[in-house]
Formats: structure tokens, sequence, C-alpha cells
């Protein structure tokens, strides 16, 4: 009877939490399909053909996991950091050096394939936790705001990795391009499908997913982290070590920026172009799917995947159409927007009701030491 209880109680919390997305999702499409009507198009068809061309054929459905690939990283990645209450938007910049490291160890490290790939996926991930822990040490002892450090911090990354493809690591037969050379092909993760970019950096994306999730939810990391996030002071209050929680957090989620970096170099790009990450926008993207789908790695998974489709159907639409294919993004940053406002009134109302709690404790206290007075 009591389990039957705590299932239907999970139930409940995970309806609750889903119902938000699930609405702002529909009102986006709503959305989108009025810009669709004042256009001169019909939304059910424009909508049949985007998701036709994004999700129900295969050979869309693959440009769409593929694309979704280093987006899902870059989701969990700023849920784990952001769900423990650090901000960290330099997962970008982190991702850049992961990227950046990757190629250059696939570029001059001698030695087998296998050997050759775990070290770049190493040190990748060791490049984006360095990265993230910078900023980190700032706040920590400076007390510098992590929001802007992390910020910063993409443009500085972007600005040395264009140098570095644009002089010492050149690939010199291209005169035109600001880019490395290719790796080997035996370095290459393999294709899932017989055409097209899914490879097997889809499956590691997966495998993140599931790790993450069982860390958050079933080790003491992963319950300090969300205390930490949740409620700092009762963290402080039960023995959370505050700092240090800060510190492997920020580090997990760089290193998980990093890893991004890597999958995208080994399972697609096979080398390093200047601006080749923000170009693509998958922090940023990844950042959405993680706060609409409020920092559950399988709801990220989710919206990583329809994010990217929404992408790929956009251009779809601009050939069929002549649609702009900006209409994906009118979809998104409407889903986007709709959510953020739910998460700013929650964050009201819990200020509100922090300040209100502790009023009331000094108040009470206040109240016990008059009455002492007064007894003595």
């Amino acid at each position: 009877m009591k389990r039957n209880e705590l299932l239907m109680g999970r139930l409940s919390r995970f309806l609750n939490s889903a119902s938000l997305p699930i609405i702002a999702t529909l009102l986006g499409l709503l959305l989108g399909a009025v810009t669709i009507f004042l256009s001169g198009n019909d939304p059910i068809g424009v909508y049949g053909t985007m998701f036709q061309k994004s999700f129900l054929k295969a050979t869309y459905l693959n440009q769409t996991l593929a694309k979704a690939t280093p987006v899902i990283i870059c989701g969990i990645s700023g849920a784990v950091a952001w769900r423990a209450g650090h901000i960290n938007l330099g997962i970008e910049g982190q991702m850049v050096c992961g990227a950046m490291t990757a190629v250059l160890v696939g570029l001059y490290m001698p030695g087998p394939a296998i050997v050759v790939c775990i070290v770049a996926c190493i040190l990748s991930c060791l490049a984006g936790a360095i990265y993230a822990l910078l900023p980190t040490v700032l706040q920590d002892k400076a007390h510098v705001s992590m929001i802007m450090v992390t910020l910063m911090m993409n443009y500085i990354a972007n600005y040395i990795s264009a140098y570095l493809v644009s002089f010492p690591f050149k690939d010199t037969s291209s005169l035109n391009a600001n880019q490395t050379k290719f790796i080997d092909e035996s370095l290459r993760f393999f294709r899932l499908t017989g055409n097209g970019q899914l490879s097997l950096g889809f499956l590691l994306a997966l495998l993140v997913v599931f790790a993450i999730y069982l860390i958050l939810n079933y080790t003491t990391f992963g319950y300090e982290s969300k205390m930490s996030g949740f409620n700092p002071s009762f963290a402080r209050y039960g023995g959370v070590r505050e700092r240090r929680v800060m510190y492997m957090t920020m580090a997990l989620s760089g290193a998980l920026a990093g890893f991004a970096g890597f999958v995208e170099v080994f399972g697609t790009k096979y080398r390093f172009a200047a601006n080749m990450i923000s170009a693509s926008s998958y922090a940023w993207t990844g950042l959405m799917a993680s706060l609409v789908g409020q920092y559950h790695p399988f709801a990220i998974l989710f919206y990583s995947i329809f994010f990217s489709g929404l992408s790929i159907g956009g251009q779809a639409l601009q050939r069929d159409f002549n649609i702009p294919l900006q209409i994906a993004d009118i979809i998104t940053c409407s889903i986007m927007l709709l959510v953020s406002v739910n998460i700013g009134i929650r964050f009201f109302k819990q200020k509100k009701k922090e300040e209100s709690d502790t009023t009331g404790h000094y108040d009470h206290r206040s109240y016990e030491n008059k009455e002492v007075t007064t007894h003595e």
C-alpha cells in the first residue's frame, strides 16, 4: 500500500513538473501557426511538411539526431551546474577548449587509434573542466560574478582558437579557410547508418544522459548539489560542504562540455575551423533544452532532439514554401520565453518566502529575549 502511494506521489510530481513545458510547447507552436497564417500559408500543411522533414522521414531524422548529439551533451552540462545554483554560461567556450584539444591530439599524437581516441577524450574533458574552474576560483576567492565571467570567457576561447587555426595549426592546403587538417580516418567514429552524419557520438550522448541521471539521483554528490541549488541555507545547516560541491559541480559541467567538443570533432567535423562551435549554437540550444526540460536529463534529451528537429524542418520550409527558416527560431524562443517567465515568477516567490521566513525567525528570537529580560 505504501509503495503504491509512493509511486502515485512520484507520478503526480512528474505530471506537475511536465505540465509547464508541454503547455509552453503547445503555445509556442500556436504562435508559430499564427505567424505562418499571417504570411499567407496554411499552418497545418506547413507544420506537416516541417515535421515530416525533421522527424518522420529517415534521411531527415538522421540529420536531426546528428545535430542533436552535441546539443544533448551541452544541455546536460548546463543542467548539472544550474540545478546546483551555479549559472554556467561558458559552455560554448568549454566546448571550444574540448574540441581544440581533441583535434590537436588527433593530429599530432602517435599510436593506435583506440589509444589516441581515449587520450583525446580524457584530455578534452580535462580542458573543459579546467576552463570551467577558472571562473569558479574567481567567484570563490574574489567574489566575481560567475555569470559574467563564464559568459565573457566564451569570447576568449573563440578568439584564441581562431588564432590557432589561422596561424600555427592552419591547414596550408586551404588558403582561404582558417581551419586545421582532417584527423585520420581511423580515428573517426563509425556511422550508425549508411548515409548521413549520425555516428557513435549519438550513442555516447545517450550514455551521458543515463549516467548523469544516475549520478544526480542516486549518489551523495547528486543529493548535495540539488540541495545546494534548492536551499543553500538548509544545505549548509545539514553539513553540505558548499565550496567542495561548487568546485565538483563546475568541473563536471565543464568536463561534459569538453566531451561535447570531442564528440563533435571525432564524430562529425573531423577538424576544427574558426567559429565552428559558436556558429552552430550547440551550447545555447542545449541551455534552452535544459531550462525547458527543467534540468531533468530525459526531458533535456527530448527537447534537444525537438529543437534540433525544428531547425532542420525550418530549412525545409525555406526551400519548399519560401518561408524564412527563422520561423523555427520563433517557435523555440516562444517556448523559452514562456518557461522563463514562469521560472522568474517562481524565483520571485521563493525570494519573498525566504525573506519572510528570515524576518519571522528574527522576530521570534527577539520576543524570547524580551520575555527572559522581563522575567529577570
